[in-house]
């Protein structure tokens, strides 16, 4: 059984700061503490994988727990031949790769042979950005469950209306999203990103004009905020450029891609007197059927299997939510049958 490293996505990896302590991972986290992002940087590191979000003993919210017990009931052990990978996942994903990568070739050295990577939603884009910097990586085997490897438009979702991560806990606000450096990793890219006007206006997701005029995110009340202007300036701009590094990551050996199949799910952006409508995921009732594709509710299946250059092996399963793509019995299922 080769050495396996999984590459988390997002909320998937603590977050502690030296003088406030920690960011996110703990149950108090969910209702208060430290914001996740601020400007002109935030603060903290990765702390650790989460297995999941609990109060004692009592498991309020399973992250990787039923995946680690699965892949331990098929002979991986944890530190043996099964290691995490634990990042800062509010960075870009070009920041990431390299360190990505050397730790895939440590692994590789000192497990004797090859390895595997297992690839969970946006932690995807992370694992494609290693290939990039390193072509000729030591993998036998990708696997990836639900990754948005063209972007999704639920990303956008959060980023204009914030994301309450637990029931009843606390909102993170489009300002704490922005903030972060990735926090728009996985936006449509420029090549799918697409608007439906309903007085046939055109728009460029990646023009600062646009998010200002249609009020998206941190300019929904004042299309001027000072500071915000320069600083999604910046974001779009950089994420043009991650987008093309991306175009240009080494196809896997094998690549298996796990796809959430059977939800609608938002491919388009839907303009409606002037203003963006972004319901998020299980709320697309009453949008145009144009603006509307199958998917896992968050990621379509085009963007889950959109590695360019790849022809990989798609694994579809049902889900009813995106979450279902880390956790459900049938795509723990999947994930091991692209590993072997």
């Amino acid at each position: 059984m080769r050495t396996l490293l999984i590459v988390p996505g997002l909320f998937g990896t603590a977050l502690r700061c030296p003088e406030q302590g920690p960011i996110w991972g703990p149950f108090g986290n969910l209702y208060r503490g430290p914001l996740i992002g601020e400007l002109p940087a935030p603060r903290g590191k990765a702390d650790g994988i989460l297995k999941a979000i609990q109060l004692g003993p009592l498991v309020l919210y399973d992250i990787h727990g039923a995946l680690l017990r699965a892949l331990a009931r098929a002979g991986y052990r944890l530190g043996v031949n099964l290691f995490l990978y634990a990042y800062d996942w509010r960075q870009r994903v070009v920041d990431d790769g390299g360190p990505l990568a050397a730790e895939i070739r440590r692994l590789a050295e000192s497990s004797g042979g090859p390895i595997d990577l297992l690839g969970l939603s946006n932690g995807g884009l992370t694992l494609r950005a290693a290939f990039v910097v390193d072509h000729a990586l030591p993998v036998e085997r990708v696997v990836l469950s639900g990754p948005p490897l063209a972007g999704s438009v639920e990303t956008l979702t959060v980023l204009h209306g914030g994301f309450q991560f637990a029931p009843l806990g606390r909102t993170v606000s489009p300002e704490e999203f922005v903030a972060c450096p990735g926090s728009m990793d996985s936006i449509p890219s420029p090549s799918t990103a697409a608007f439906l006007d309903e007085d046939g206006a055109e728009h460029d997701l990646y023009d600062i004009a646009t998010w200002r005029r249609l009020r998206l995110s941190v300019f929904r009340d004042d299309p001027d905020r000072a500071g915000w202007i320069e600083a999604v300036r910046k974001r779009l701009a950089d994420l043009r450029d991650t987008w093309r590094f991306l175009e240009g990551a080494a196809v896997p050996k094998h690549l298996t891609c796990v796809c959430g199949d059977g939800l609608a799910t938002q491919r388009r952006i839907v303009v409606q007197g002037g203003r963006v409508r972004l319901p998020g995921e299980g709320n697309l009732r009453g949008l145009p059927a144009a603006a509307i594709v199958e998917g896992d509710g968050t990621v379509t299946l085009e963007s889950a299997r959109s590695w360019a250059g790849a022809r990989p092996h798609v694994i579809k399963i049902p889900v009813s939510r995106h979450r279902d793509v880390v956790r459900s019995p049938k795509a723990l299922a999947a994930i091991l049958e692209g590993l072997r």
